[in-house]
């Protein structure tokens, strides 16, 4: 992440806790918690109780959606981690939407 912020590409990341640590509903101080707990300095972390972001009836976690903020859709969706397709999906669209805009 430290490398986008060098160039410049605007990327913010959040992360959405959808139960807390009982499986339960989560809450705004487990966010923070959680926040604290994994040194997310430079992320934004929510509770999502109602599943605004899950697409459909079910999730897997970890659950990568990226948004394209010129157009508010969804670019790409991956349940589970291979540990680098969503970050080159997210790098190639900041890097289109930076040309598009000229900077």
């Amino acid at each position: 992440m430290q490398s986008w912020l060098a160039q410049d590409l605007g990327i913010r990341w959040i992360t959405l806790l959808l139960d807390n640590q009982l499986e339960g509903p989560p809450d705004a101080g487990g966010a923070k918690i959680w926040k604290e707990q994994y040194g997310l300095a430079d992320v934004s972390v929510f509770a999502d109780p109602g599943f605004s972001m899950v697409p459909g009836s079910s999730v897997g976690t970890p659950q990568f959606t990226i948004i394209d903020p010129r157009t508010m859709t969804v670019t790409f969706l991956q349940e589970g981690t291979d540990g680098i397709s969503h970050i080159n999906a997210v790098e190639m669209l900041a890097q289109t939407n930076k040309a598009a805009a000229g900077n």
